[in-house]
């Protein structure tokens, strides 16, 4: 089933997704340059930028919602820094994406905190308050496994873009980590639109970027065919409510529209006007993934 929600704000913007500042610019120009003159040394570099965030997007622990405790796990060289509401036996995981932290989530924490049930929010490898290091798509899918493994099986997983396609990838490869219920918000399709949305930030040749994506398969097992949430999804048995906004720069809704035709049984709400990432702030979009979770709708 598919349902619309009406655009609420008139004047409202698409997010600028693809912005680059002048360091970013300077930082792309030198990467071009590099590959034209020495395509193995540039194909190191173009891997390096791969696996790093350009922005971490630091914030302060005050921001988030109150009465939570934190803590740094330790996760391969460095640490993954998680918070947790609540103390229920039923856990609810908060999955954030690529360039995002546990900020872009917070909306959903108070909505969710009913009795019976425990919220928890982390940052991945690379990003918000976690240590720095090389990350990718496997990867977010093994830090998830990490943190569950930590702290028990999800009741339900509400995860956005980039750390939606993780999940799924993740529970593709074990049912021992199967919620109850699943909320996707703009999920990646597959790692070919991480690619695509990296070359347009970086303008590489396609020559580059094969070797690239070769690179990326030999050292990290890293195939996009086998991380295409649509094909999946259909081996997943778990309720699920699709979440995709029409105007949505950087994750087209095209894809969300392909997921939701191959995930049986799942609710499929399409939003307007609210891009990627301003629809993780929607009072509306917010509503309908709590209630969805916590099975008040």
């Amino acid at each position: 089933m598919t349902t619309t929600i009406a655009p609420k704000y008139a004047n409202a913007q698409v997010d600028k997704t693809y912005a680059l500042n002048v360091s970013q610019k300077v930082q792309r120009t030198a990467l071009k340059f590099c590959c034209n003159a020495l395509p193995t040394l540039g194909v190191k570099i173009a891997l390096y930028h791969f696996m790093h965030t350009r922005k971490r997007r630091p914030y302060r622990i005050n921001e988030l919602p109150h009465e939570f405790q934190t803590a740094n796990l330790p996760y391969r060289n460095g640490h993954i820094v998680t918070h947790i509401w609540g103390s229920g036996d039923k856990i609810i995981y908060l999955v954030h994406g690529w360039e995002s932290n546990s900020i872009w989530m917070k909306g959903f924490i108070a909505p969710l905190l009913k009795d019976g049930y425990k919220v928890i929010a982390f940052d991945m490898p690379s990003h918000g308050r976690s240590s720095k290091q090389a990350t990718h798509l496997g990867d977010f899918a093994s830090a998830l496994e990490f943190v569950i493994c930590v702290y028990g099986k999800p009741f339900g997983i509400v995860a956005h873009s980039f750390g939606g396609t993780a999940t799924v990838l993740l529970l593709s490869q074990s049912r021992d980590f199967l919620p109850q219920r699943l909320c996707l918000i703009a999920p990646m399709k597959s790692l070919d639109r991480h690619f695509q949305v990296f070359n347009t930030v970086t303008g590489l040749s396609e020559s580059i970027m094969n070797k690239l994506f070769l690179t990326l398969k030999k050292r990290y097992s890293l195939e996009a065919k086998k991380t295409d949430i649509t094909q999946l999804i259909k081996g997943i048995n778990v309720s699920g409510l699709l979440i995709h906004d029409e105007d949505d720069r950087l994750i087209p809704v095209a894809d969300g529209n392909h997921l939701a035709a191959a995930w049986s049984g799942a609710r499929y709400l399409k939003t307007r006007e609210l891009g990627h990432r301003k629809i993780l702030q929607d009072p509306q979009v917010i509503r309908e993934a709590t209630n969805y979770i916590l099975g008040l709708a």
